[in-house]
């Protein structure tokens, strides 16, 4: 199966290669008459095929794909069922896990907080968690906002997993710290976290009094038209249209459905958001600019910008074809391809996959959710990039 994918993309790389002969991108926009003016219908149309005819070939259950150009939801649609063996569709408005999505909700909802002076990315995390440390108590003491939101605590990768999937609370978890050792200075090194990305709930719910979820509903959810999102386990719970999550036996090549598990509600802001499609279709909307009412574009540079390089990190972006560098901003993944950057983020958690990125430059987003894990989810958002860039270089002409 993967031989498939490898060779489905090859094949289109080298129908996008800019060195071939001019008159045979003369004849590709003969043969289909692509103007200016349907080129983006061009664009989607070709794009729909690939991931249609991949994502029926992966086997897996479901998926649901929406695709923003500049303030306009241009295509969204549901793939498969909620759950195997079923007829249960998967619609626009069925809820998935987002995952580690929750990170960039997380930090769109901090800059929120930014423009209304309730919060300063520099702001000390002991400024509002008293009861925060560290082994390193001088460490502890210099640590901020930026600091969490970007990996660059100095702790090592995953502190406290173990602990999330406990069922811990983030207090219980926050109070923890003070027993664990640092591995490097303050914003020198990126390791990738859960739990302590996760103290950021405990500096916003002292700086407003208001509890997470509430924020994220009242200055996020509600505002940006998000109507079927929330943070909760409860709430995902009672929901009537959910796409239930799948585990795959490699031995069987057999999928079979799972239970939603509580694991990541506990750090809601690393893990624990719900949404649609729809719902992602209009915070992609934010995540291009066109909701200030939301996130000013300047808290949105504030967190799109570049804290520190993960080129040197064992990091799958890093294997895409045109990325020459990568970065971590403020809950957000910076990834320099071909001449400009672009904005990303992938999730993982009970089963659920999950995919954004913007590319600013051009006003276009897309956000895909699965039900599964599955052999197409990692090509899905590289492939979308090449299909994008061949897009481009047919409107230029």
């Amino acid at each position: 199966m993967k031989c498939f994918y490898v060779v489905l993309i090859a094949v289109f790389l080298s129908s996008c290669n800019t060195s071939e002969p001019e008159k045979e991108k003369n004849a590709i926009e003969e043969e289909f008459n692509v103007s200016k003016k349907d080129s983006l219908s061009f664009f989607l149309e070709h794009y729909e095929k690939f991931f249609a005819t991949n994502f029926n070939v992966s086997e897996c259950p479901g998926a649901a794909v929406v695709i923003v150009k500049d303030s306009t939801v241009v295509y969204k649609r549901g793939f498969g069922v909620k759950k195997i063996h079923t007829q249960d569709s998967i619609d626009e408005n069925t809820v998935f896990r987002i995952a580690s999505l929750s990170k960039g909700m997380t930090a769109v909802l901090a800059g929120n907080l930014v423009d209304r002076n309730e919060l300063n990315w520099d702001q000390k995390i002991k400024e509002s968690v008293r009861m925060f440390s560290l082994k390193d108590k001088k460490q502890a003491d210099r640590l901020e906002v930026g600091h969490l939101l970007s990996h660059t605590t100095g702790l090592y990768k995953y502190t406290f997993t173990k602990l999330i999937q406990k069922g811990w609370s983030i207090d219980r978890i926050v109070n923890s710290f003070k027993n664990k050792g640092v591995v490097a200075r303050e914003g020198v090194e990126y390791e990738y976290q859960n739990a302590m990305f996760s103290v950021i709930e405990k500096i916003m719910e002292n700086q407003t009094g208001k509890p997470f979820e509430v924020l994220l509903k009242e200055r996020v959810f509600d505002p940006a038209n998000m109507s079927t999102a929330s943070s909760t386990f409860s709430e995902i719970k009672a929901s009537k249209n959910v796409a239930l999550p799948h585990s795959y036996n490699h031995y069987s090549k057999k999928y079979s459905v799972t239970k939603i598990h509580k694991n990541y509600y506990n750090v809601a802001a690393a893990g624990g958001i719900n949404a649609s499609i729809s719902d992602m279709g209009e915070y992609l909307k934010v995540l291009l600019g066109h909701r200030p009412d939301v996130i000013s574009n300047s808290s949105l540079a504030d967190i799109f910008n570049p804290v520190i390089c993960t080129s040197d990190k064992d990091t799958y972006v890093n294997l895409w074809d045109g990325v020459t560098d990568s970065y971590y901003a403020m809950g957000w993944r910076i990834l320099d391809y071909r001449g400009r950057r672009v904005v990303y983020h992938g999730g993982n958690v009970n089963k659920y996959k999950t995919q954004l990125l913007i590319d600013p430059d051009n006003g276009i987003g897309i956000c895909v959710l699965f039900n599964a894990p599955n052999s197409f989810n990692g090509p899905v958002i590289p492939t979308f990039l090449n299909y994008y860039d061949f897009y481009l270089n047919v409107l230029e002409k």
